[in-house]
């Protein structure tokens, strides 16, 4: 009977791991899909974006006339997405300087009000880029691939909107070096 209950324990566990793998496998195949069904594909742009300057002082108002674009979406019912434009606050001038026009686009449940409070209560402080605020939540619908994981939410495009790359630039140093590292290559084929 001991070594009978060893076995089903044995066998068991062996069930656990291979289901755990398998799933494991078919969440990276999914995942896989999702990035090769969309690059090169167009990102959905809502006309329904509205600008928002949460400072006055706001440096870049003022849009480059970029090839390159980074789209990126915030949710801002989300305190600690907000608290990520903090990072972006860092990034949006190394990409500038790189010719890449980043767009923030922010979705809310709350119409905005805790996005507008963070500003408001110096929370975040001297952002000083502009955000394109979805009321309707329109950019995440017209682009369901985003809905799928988190780290589809930042795209790079070109000028035709095509998606070149996908994933999460502000928390990845990987990627962010391919984002970097596609940026130059494209640069240097078109001067």
């Amino acid at each position: 009977m001991k070594y009978v209950m060893k076995y089903v324990m044995i066998l068991c566990l062996y069930s656990i791991i291979s289901c755990k793998e398998k799933q494991n496998t078919t969440k990276i195949n999914s995942l896989k899909n999702i990035v090769n069904n969309n690059l090169g594909e167009k990102l959905k742009i809502p006309d329904s974006l509205e600008v928002y300057y949460p400072f006055s002082n706001s440096h870049n108002k003022e849009m480059l006339n970029s090839e390159l674009k980074i789209y990126s979406h915030i949710d801002a019912s989300c305190g600690t997405c907000i608290e990520n434009l903090q990072a972006w606050n860092k990034l949006i001038p190394e990409l500038n300087e790189k010719d890449v026009q980043v767009y923030l686009i922010c979705s809310s449940d709350d119409k905005f009000e805790l996005l507008k409070y963070f500003f408001e209560s110096k929370e975040i402080d001297n952002f000083h880029h502009y955000l394109f605020l979805d009321y309707n939540n329109q950019y995440i619908k017209q682009n369901g691939f985003m809905l799928e994981n988190k780290n589809f939410e930042t795209v790079l495009i070109n000028d035709y909107n095509e998606i070149l790359l996908m994933g999460e630039i502000i928390f990845s140093r990987e990627m962010k070096e391919l984002y970097f590292s596609e940026i130059e290559k494209i640069s240097n084929k078109n001067h």
